[in-house]
């Protein structure tokens, strides 16, 4: 399941090579993220009607996901009977066919993996895996968790915003740069602020606007296509 279970999943860590029961099979974490980025959203249970939306959603964006060479995984602290009858419903309710693969925790363990369930938790006890919030994990192509955001279960997630940031990782990796508030995709962004003046210029041909020694606005470079 896990070699190495940490206490709590933090920005910088490495995922756990988690290894789970799917709508479509065994899905080994590593093996189906490699080469790529990937986006794992956790859910505290199934049948519920924010959680139906959101998985919604992540079908309808699929294919901005892949257009960023991103793959979706979800999880669900419930077992595969019942997380089945809740895609059934999802598909139906929000018009879409889930076809990313959807992790059935139904005993907390790969959650207590993640972090998200006390590892002193009793197992096997359904009460003890109703979580107060759900969490979404963006993974780099090395496995890296690049993102953290933990929403209470009266909230709903939004999924742009998680392009977004996803549009702001890629850009970053490849480039020496940093995003202002509210950046979009071809919006200027900001050279990265320990970056030598004389590497800057080299860098960034185009050249950039010096309002502060930290603060260098640039016009956004393209999105690595490696990414």
């Amino acid at each position: 399941m896990s070699r190495a279970i940490p206490k709590e999943l933090q920005i910088g860590a490495k995922l756990p090579n988690l290894i789970g029961q799917t709508q479509v099979g065994v899905v080994r974490v590593h093996d189906y993220m490699d080469g790529a980025w990937g986006v794992l959203a956790t859910f505290p249970q199934t049948h519920h009607p924010v959680w139906a939306t959101e998985l919604g959603m992540m079908q309808k964006l699929k294919d901005q996901f892949d257009a960023r060479n991103c793959r979706l995984l979800a999880l669900h602290i419930d077992s595969l009977k019942r997380q089945e009858s809740f895609l059934a419903d999802v598909n139906e309710t929000q018009e879409v066919k889930v076809s990313f693969p959807v992790v059935a925790d139904e005993d907390g363990e790969l959650s207590r993996a993640l972090g998200l369930v006390a590892a002193n938790a009793p197992k096997h006890a359904a009460d003890a895996h109703r979580l107060p919030f759900s969490c979404t994990i963006v993974l780099d192509i090395d496995l890296t968790v690049r993102f953290l955001a933990y929403y209470p279960i009266c909230v709903g997630r939004n999924w742009y915003e998680v392009l977004r940031a996803l549009d702001a990782f890629q850009l970053a990796t490849f480039n020496q740069i940093v995003t202002p508030t509210n950046w979009k995709i071809n919006e200027d962004v900001f050279v990265e602020p320990d970056l030598k003046t004389d590497a800057a210029k080299k860098l960034f041909p185009q050249g950039f606007h010096e309002i502060k020694p930290y603060l260098r606005i640039t016009a956004s470079p393209a999105i690595n296509e490696e990414k």
